[in-house]
């Protein structure tokens, strides 16, 4: 996890990192093994435990077996510590499931900027962690696919730079057809970058913009829910206090709670306007 302030502190790195070559074995082991006994629960969301966030989303939680994007917000679009501190806390309740696979994006293993302490802090075992590294966001790509075929994993994360609509698609299906709920974490390295390609459209089901918050407790945060398939869009702010496994979350003020007739990022473009009566489509 990048180096925030209230995410990570310099500790020893949750596992040795492996090299692309390494993960076609490590994913042919985990096929050999089989299934983790116990029910993966692919029909019955991922929840928070926080109902002012899961009923949002369809079916009260985050959906299993398909891509969600986690970026950060403002300046954090860069370092993506915020970002990171947040997909680890989908990635804490799926490791039951089985290991979670972290591909990130690092030129060599000095460069791995992952700490254990940010883990802890979201309630994600290190030890249940596979750490790829990849140079390259296509060499990341590929780790994320095969990786989705394991079905005994429990997630799989790859920080990604640049994701556009195919490859996505590409993850969505690979993450259906596996059962493996798949993130990408968005991690850019200019800002004028990541300004254009937070607004290109992806196959993700959910897009989230997470930014830190200055707070007294442990954990501050905004977070942006601006595409769901299925669910509503939203704003929150999250806290959570030191030592505490329960988030407060409130509905942030200034932004209307309401439904979202049509998911994904077209819905704001239509103004509250809607089809004439008899209009013609398609």
């Amino acid at each position: 996890m990048p180096e925030p302030d209230a995410l990570a502190a310099n500790q020893n790195r949750p596992a040795e990192a492996l090299g692309i070559a390494a993960l076609r074995d490590q994913v042919a082991r985990l096929e050999r093994a089989g299934t983790v006994p116990g029910p993966r629960g692919k029909l019955h969301p991922i929840t928070l435990g926080a109902p002012e966030l899961d009923r949002h989303l369809p079916g009260g939680g985050l959906s299993r077996g398909a891509l969600h994007e986690v970026a950060g917000a403002g300046a954090d679009r860069e370092q993506g510590a915020a970002a990171a501190g947040f997909a680890a806390l989908w990635l804490a309740r799926l490791q039951d499931s089985g290991p979670v696979l972290w591909i990130v994006r690092a030129g060599s293993r000095a460069a791995i900027d992952l700490h254990a302490h940010g883990l802890h802090q979201q309630r994600l075992d290190p030890k249940r962690l596979i750490l790829v590294a990849a140079k390259r966001d296509d060499e990341a790509l590929w780790a994320m696919e095969e990786g989705l075929k394991a079905k005994s994993l429990g997630a799989v994360l790859g920080e990604i730079e640049t994701l556009d609509l195919t490859a996505s698609r590409r993850l969505q299906l690979a993450a259906e057809a596996g059962g493996v709920t798949a993130f990408v974490l968005r991690r850019w390295r200019v800002m004028e970058r990541a300004t254009r390609d937070a607004a290109q459209p992806i196959a993700a089901v959910t897009r989230w913009r997470i930014a830190a918050l200055p707070t007294t407790q442990e954990i501050g945060w905004r977070v942006e829910l601006t595409r769901c398939r299925g669910g509503k869009p939203g704003s929150w702010i999250m806290e959570r206090a030191d030592g505490s496994d329960e988030f407060h979350i409130q509905w942030e003020r200034g932004q209307p709670e309401r439904a979202a007739p049509l998911s994904g990022d077209l819905a704001p473009l239509l103004g509250g306007r809607s089809l004439a009566a008899g209009a013609r489509t398609g």
